[in-house]
């Protein structure tokens, strides 16, 4: 492994445990510089950025022009849809049924009181029409901060350890290093889940990292473009959970329910890293 590899994980991981600590020790979730989390996904740029500067490191292709049309649909929809395909029947089994906040439950008019959401009283249309239009603005901004971290991560990474390693593996080897990145955050109370100790969170989530890193890995080494990863991380981050914005408090379920997913993203990771041979991007849609 070269230099301007090992430098660019030790910069991201630095940073990570840096900001954890500086959370950690401050209060957790009631520390003074809880807003400075969402920095976090500006590590790997900067860390990029000092390894191009510094080392002079060769900038590859990112991939600016591409963006193929196939792929833009799976980074919108895979992730997202493998997740509630199994947590919502899981939620169903666990909890005996799905439960929806009071204010989804239209009244006897047929209407739908979202008051406490700001939204007023809405016809069955106008409450389709607000939740599309939360989803958009959601995955919009997610997938702008999503940029500073697939800059570093998929698109300058992952092709120096494909060069190495072959894609398969550099594909592992790029979303285990992601997965066990996020670790400090979930420590340190950054990431945090409701009725989920810390210390189950640090275990969790990086298995549903891992499997999201090996899912994102097969959109760029397919597609070689930086809007299909950053959309399937924004598409990750927004949609991953989506429907359980508007469910009540699960309880000690929401653990197995999220276990769940998370297995499930780590199948279907799996699955398309040992089913697709070639590693080379699909240029038939641009």
């Amino acid at each position: 492994m070269n230099r301007p590899i090992l430098v660019f994980v030790a910069i991201v991981y630095g940073l990570s445990v840096a900001l954890g600590l500086l959370i950690g020790l401050t209060g957790r979730e009631q520390s003074p510089f809880m807003s400075l989390g969402i920095a976090a996904m500006l590590f790997p740029a900067m860390a990029l950025l000092v390894v191009g500067v510094a080392m002079n490191a060769k900038v590859a292709d990112f991939g600016w022009k591409r963006f193929p049309p196939r792929y833009g649909l799976l980074a919108l929809f895979l992730i997202p849809g493998v997740m509630h395909l199994a947590m919502i029947p899981a939620t169903a089994a666990l909890v005996g049924e799905l439960p929806w906040e009071n204010w989804l439950t239209p009244r006897a008019d047929g209407l739908f009181n979202a008051d406490e959401r700001g939204w007023g009283t809405l016809t069955p249309l106008g409450l389709a029409g607000r939740l599309a239009l939360n989803a958009a603005i959601g995955l919009v901004a997610v997938t702008l901060l999503a940029f500073f971290e697939e800059i570093g991560w998929r698109a300058w990474l992952l092709p120096r350890l494909a060069e190495r390693l072959g894609w398969r593996r550099a594909i592992m080897a790029t979303a285990a290093l992601w997965a066990v990145w996020h670790t400090p955050f979930a420590l340190s109370g950054v990431h945090t889940l409701p009725d989920i100790s810390v210390t189950l969170t640090a275990l969790v989530l990086p298995v549903g990292h891992l499997g999201a890193g090996f899912i994102i890995g097969w959109l760029w080494m397919r597609s070689r473009s930086i809007w299909i990863v950053m959309i399937a991380h924004g598409a990750l981050n927004n949609w991953g959970q989506y429907a359980f914005k508007f469910m009540q408090d699960i309880g000690p379920d929401a653990l197995w329910i999220l276990l769940v997913g998370n297995v499930a993203l780590l199948a279907t990771g799996g699955i398309l890293l040992v089913a697709n041979r070639s590693p080379e991007p699909d240029s038939r849609h641009g």
